[in-house]
């Protein structure tokens, strides 16, 4: 009887599915995270990266599962193919027996027939004696008409009993070749049956196997494309609670700076005011003497901006770039007011000013030591609205800034020439 095939990993298919039914009890959605007022929390973002390892480690694992499913599913095709292929031969086999069975009919056929011959002759010769005829041996004694014709007659007699002898035995040959050639064929088809059905039986076995284990990879293969998709919607969220936390924390430092502004702001009107009442100058209305009017002021103003995203350059007073007295200095010198090329002269250059009397034009100028103008460093020129333009730096470009920084030391009007 023939074995049934199995592929070389036994049990393959069985382990493969409860890998299968693991993966499909770790795979759990991620927890939602609620974002608070003041954005997600740090532990909340750890927790999200946690998880984002997590389903890639599982990931890994459904692929190496994956792969270790097709290789079993090859596996068990290949036992499918050898289990075919024996029920091929055993199917060839069996034919053969049939052609055998259906050659050895025809030997049985003919040695029925010789059997029947020989049954044929010893029944005459039975029949004969029996009716006590011309051939029997008493005839032959007791009809003699001398020693010569009995000595005859027995020699016949003699001779018919020899043939006799010879139907006899041709006839026990030909039974028992005939049992013999059936007996032969009867255990050809008994084998060639047992083994069409044994080479059956492997077919459909290995054929269940293939299905078992096809099936095993396709849940292998989901577990593994429910991971990935688990896998980008982690990522997913883990970013954007990171996002969210940035922007959070970007926001309460712009706060902070804001307020910190604020408060640099008072701080220098404060300030500001304080100076100009020492030097007896009371309102925003005050008369500041000779200096340039609002129109020059608003005209310098408008020439500095037609010269933003212009390049900083130190010791630079235009056309193509500029430092932050040489802005000042080529604006007003388009509305025809020269003033030098230096923040401590344009300090001096003008009437010093409260910050509530600014208006566009006036310059701005910082110190690294608010009480001490000799440590100023920068000038720009004010726009409104709390805003100043500048030419700010080294790699900066000509723009718009904010005007109420900490180190803002006081304000200038330009005197008219």
């Amino acid at each position: 009887m023939l074995a049934t095939p199995r592929p070389r990993r036994a049990g393959a298919a069985a382990a493969v599915a409860a890998l299968a039914a693991s993966m499909a009890l770790a795979v759990t959605p991620p927890a939602a995270f609620a974002d608070h007022g003041g954005g997600p929390s740090a532990g909340q973002v750890a927790a999200s990266k946690a998880r984002v390892a997590q389903l890639e480690h599982q990931l890994a694992a459904a692929a190496d599962a994956v792969s270790r499913a097709q290789q079993a599913l090859e596996e068990a095709r290949t036992a499918a193919e050898v289990a075919v292929e024996a029920y091929d031969r055993a199917r060839v086999q069996q034919a053969a027996s049939v052609r055998a069975l259906d050659a050895a009919q025809l030997v049985l056929t003919a040695a029925g027939a010789r059997v029947a011959s020989a049954r044929h002759d010893v029944s005459r010769f039975a029949v004969a004696a029996y009716e006590g005829g011309p051939l029997s041996s008493v005839d032959l004694l007791l009809d003699s008409h001398g020693p010569d014709t009995m000595l005859y007659r027995l020699s016949a007699l003699d001779a018919v009993s020899r043939s006799q002898r010879d139907v006899l035995q041709t006839m026990n040959a030909a039974q028992v070749y005939q049992q013999a050639v059936r007996k032969q064929a009867a255990a050809v088809v008994a084998a060639s049956t047992r083994a069409a059905a044994a080479a059956d039986a492997a077919r459909s076995h290995a054929a269940q196997l293939v299905a078992a284990q096809t099936a095993a990879v396709a849940r292998v293969s989901a577990a593994s494309q429910q991971l990935s998709v688990m896998l980008t919607d982690a990522r997913a969220h883990a970013s954007a609670l990171e996002r969210a936390r940035l922007q959070a924390l970007a926001e309460a430092r712009a706060r902070a700076e804001a307020a910190r502004r604020a408060a640099a702001e008072r701080a220098a009107r404060e300030r500001a005011n304080q100076q100009s009442s020492g030097s007896g100058q009371q309102s925003s209305g005050q008369n500041f003497g000779a200096t340039v009017s609002a129109a020059t002021e608003q005209a310098a103003l408008q020439q500095a901006e037609s010269q933003l995203g212009k390049p900083y350059e130190w010791g630079a007073a235009g056309p193509d770039s500029y430092d932050c007295s040489g802005l000042v200095m080529w604006a007003y010198a388009q509305v025809g007011e020269h003033v030098d090329h230096w923040t401590g002269d344009q300090w001096n250059e003008g009437a010093h000013i409260p910050l509530a009397a600014l208006r566009p034009g006036d310059l701005l100028f910082f110190a690294t030591d608010t009480t001490d103008p000799n440590t100023i460093h920068h000038v720009g020129m004010y726009v409104g609205n709390g805003q100043m333009i500048e030419a700010p730096y080294t790699g900066a470009n000509v723009r718009y800034s904010d005007a109420f920084r900490p180190d803002l030391i006081g304000a200038v009007r330009f005197y008219n020439r």
